[in-house]
């Protein structure tokens, strides 16, 4: 008889046990969940900040925007050169940090579409496309995606890190929190 309740309160423990560590861990999740989007936001902000950076350099300079969204060429012997070679560097800086956040950021919805403000300042940019090509091991990820944009139609691109988007149905709903205590009603 005292073999049956010793063996009946262990079972309980175990069950009691078994709830305790089941709360636990859906808490580790949810926290999880919780650091993963504050430091998504972080990254979102530090390559925002870099992407400001550079604009504003170029906002010293406005001369020099031809040559990043008109296609203008940078000849050897232009005056300008060595300005217009320090800002493709700086911006070949921003797009890989650009393709490499996007690649860790894979819960991040629109990740999957940061590859086209690089693809289109290297289509854009032959003074870009130059430093990239001229250097490849300094921007990896930047040089993959100026290798797929050579080797595409157009439209076929996709992150060099992440890969093609993956379908979606044509009905994309946005998840919102829900207020605790209320439903909400869609």
């Amino acid at each position: 008889m005292q073999e049956t309740v010793l063996g009946v309160a262990g079972l309980v423990l175990v069950a009691v046990s078994l709830c305790f560590s089941a709360v636990q861990t859906r808490e580790v999740a949810r926290q999880s969940r919780i650091n993963n989007g504050i430091a998504s936001a972080a990254a979102l902000m530090e390559v925002n900040n870099l992407s400001r950076a550079w604009h504003d350099r170029l906002l010293d300079n406005p001369s020099l925007r031809a040559y990043f969204f008109d296609g203008k060429p940078s000849a050897p012997d232009d005056t300008d050169r060595p300005a217009v070679v320090t800002l493709a560097e700086l911006l070949a800086d921003v797009l890989e940090s650009d393709l490499q956040v996007a690649a860790l950021l894979p819960d991040f919805r629109s990740a999957q579409s940061w590859y086209q403000w690089p693809a289109h300042m290297l289509e854009r940019s032959p003074v870009l496309a130059e430093v990239v090509a001229g250097q490849p091991g300094w921007w990896p990820a930047l040089h993959a995606l100026q290798h797929s944009i050579g080797e595409s139609t157009p439209g076929q691109v996709s992150h060099p890190l992440v890969g093609a988007p993956a379908p979606r149905s044509a009905g994309v709903r946005v998840r919102l929190p829900r207020a605790r205590g209320r439903t909400v009603r869609r």
